[in-house]
């Protein structure tokens, strides 16, 4: 009964000392709320930071919700023989009807295939990679990125033969233009101004030539035209956009390197992934449905994400550090300012512990 009550006495205490001290109290309380706020603040900066991002590259790219590939497609063998990780006809087949199925679900769906060799403008030549993709699908899985040309237009749906250089590849190969990104981006949106800039080319007829699965070399002439610029600059050097259909033809396949499929609802990806890995493996398909940031391309944006996820931490620490270093400095001032009041209160009969636990408590 007498420890209740010597209990009840010091959370008393405690309570009249911090309407007592009601200026270090109010000090503390600040404190830790200025920290809150900006550790609430900072989160969302970066949250927002990683979202931005993420919606750069998978509009830029045309990367959809869902990702089909054959399995290992992203590993060092697959660079080196692509044509033995392609999606085949049979296969493309039971894609193409299993959207037609879900076809309420899906909003589009973007096939590409990758073709890398020599393009030859005249007198001069550079490897190239071209990345062949429907080119009205992929308009819409570029989303606000629609147009993606820098100079001259995006590639047309009846531009057969038309590719849309890499502004590095471009000054290899003789394509000039003005880019000056302060008059072609958009302030607002932070993409290029819907409007056709112009360029020029030595040469507007390339010659380009890759080595098919088969063995043999394949040449086709192709049209530049428009410049457009990667976010990677070994990829400006080297990057083409190229029609589907154009870049098979060149690299001797009917194949294709993966399937992107973009969902009404992206937030249902995790649940639709699931659902096409079973219905490939009930048919008896041996596929890699995933999300592209599994992937081996997304090694770059994970490590990103990792490097501000450590930046992340050593700012809250950092703020947590000062937060409790002010509220235990308030503390400690407090303390030593009633010195009389502990010697009284120890003079009265408390203890160590019962001081302890009022300081505590407040």
């Amino acid at each position: 009964m007498a420890n209740m009550e010597t209990q009840k006495l010091v959370f008393q205490v405690a309570w009249r000392n911090v309407r007592r001290n009601w200026r270090h109290s109010l000090a503390a309380l600040l404190t830790m709320a200025v920290g809150f706020v900006a550790l609430a603040l900072f989160q969302g900066y970066l949250d927002e930071f990683k979202n931005s991002q993420l919606q750069l590259i998978y509009a830029r790219n045309m990367i959809g919700d869902v990702l089909v590939r054959k399995p290992r497609a992203g590993t060092h063998d697959a660079r080196i023989n692509p044509h033995k990780y392609h999606l085949n006809d049979v296969e493309q087949a039971f894609l193409e009807q299993w959207l037609k199925e879900n076809a309420a679900h899906v909003k589009t769906r973007v096939r590409s295939v990758v073709a890398m060799g020599m393009a030859n403008a005249g007198g001069t030549a550079a490897n190239f990679i071209a990345f062949g993709h429907d080119v009205p699908e992929g308009r819409v899985a570029r989303r606000h990125w629609a147009w993606n040309a820098w100079a001259g237009h995006p590639i047309k749906d009846d531009e057969k033969t038309g590719v849309l250089l890499g502004a590095g590849l471009g000054m290899l190969l003789g394509c000039e233009a003005a880019l000056d990104d302060a008059t072609i981006m958009d302030p607002h949106t932070g993409t290029p101004i819907a409007v056709e800039r112009p360029f020029n080319c030595k040469q507007s007829t390339l010659n380009l030539t890759a080595a098919s699965g088969q063995g043999r070399m394949n040449a086709l002439e192709a049209e530049v035209v428009g410049i457009t610029r990667a976010n990677i600059r070994e990829f400006d050097q080297r990057m083409m956009w190229a029609p589907l259909a154009f870049t098979q033809e060149l690299a001797g396949t009917t194949g294709v390197s993966a399937y992107h499929i973009l969902l009404n609802k992206p937030a249902d990806a995790v649940t639709w992934r699931a659902q096409l890995s079973q219905a490939a493996q009930q048919a008896g398909h041996n596929l890699q449905v995933m999300d592209w940031r599994d992937s081996e391309q997304a090694e770059l944006f994970r490590r990103g994400m990792d490097l501000l996820g450590v930046f992340r931490t050593l700012m809250v620490v950092v703020i947590l550090v000062i937060a409790g270093a002010a509220v235990l400095t308030t503390m400690t001032k407090t303390v030593r300012e009633r010195t009389r009041e502990v010697g009284t209160l120890r003079s009265l009969g408390y203890r160590a512990h019962h001081l302890l636990a009022m300081f505590a408590l407040e």
